[in-house]
């Protein structure tokens, strides 16, 4: 849950306050769940919904490099994977989700599907189209 709260805001106490507040909704709402069986999908959807919420409450206000004070990469982060992220965080919303849950969650194409409640094929076109983009960001040729 930390990488994925960590891909929205590159910042370890966003991230942390993040997961936080997203385990304690769900133990507020864990009556809610119907089957036990897609606990770990509920709770990374919840925490997914509350970091587009604040996501997008930090663009509105004020700019997202004002908004994460300690936006410090760590110094085991090499300037290709500063990069990277940085190039992620330019993606659309539908093409950052499925990016952030494949290589920084490590989630399945299948596992994605559930997660956003959309059908596998689109998850795979979403992926597809947003490696495009990442690699005209990043300025690599498509060989």
């Amino acid at each position: 849950m930390y990488a994925i709260a960590y891909s929205y805001f590159y910042s370890e106490s966003m991230a942390v306050d993040m997961v936080d507040e997203a385990v304690y909704k769900g133990y507020l709402k864990k009556k809610t769940l119907k089957e036990e069986a897609f606990f770990e999908t509920w709770m990374i959807r919840i925490l997914m919904n509350l970091c587009c919420t604040q996501y997008k409450k930090a663009k509105r206000h004020r700019s997202f490099e004002e908004y994460v004070v300690d936006h410090e990469p760590s110094s085991d982060f090499s300037s290709e994977r500063i990069e990277l992220i940085d190039a992620v965080s330019h993606l659309p919303e539908d093409y950052r989700k499925v990016i952030t849950l494949k290589y920084f969650g490590e989630y399945t194409t299948q596992e994605i599907a559930d997660l956003l409640g959309i059908p596998l094929g689109t998850v795979g076109t979403r992926v597809r189209k947003a490696l495009a983009l990442l690699k005209a960001e990043l300025g690599e040729d498509e060989t």
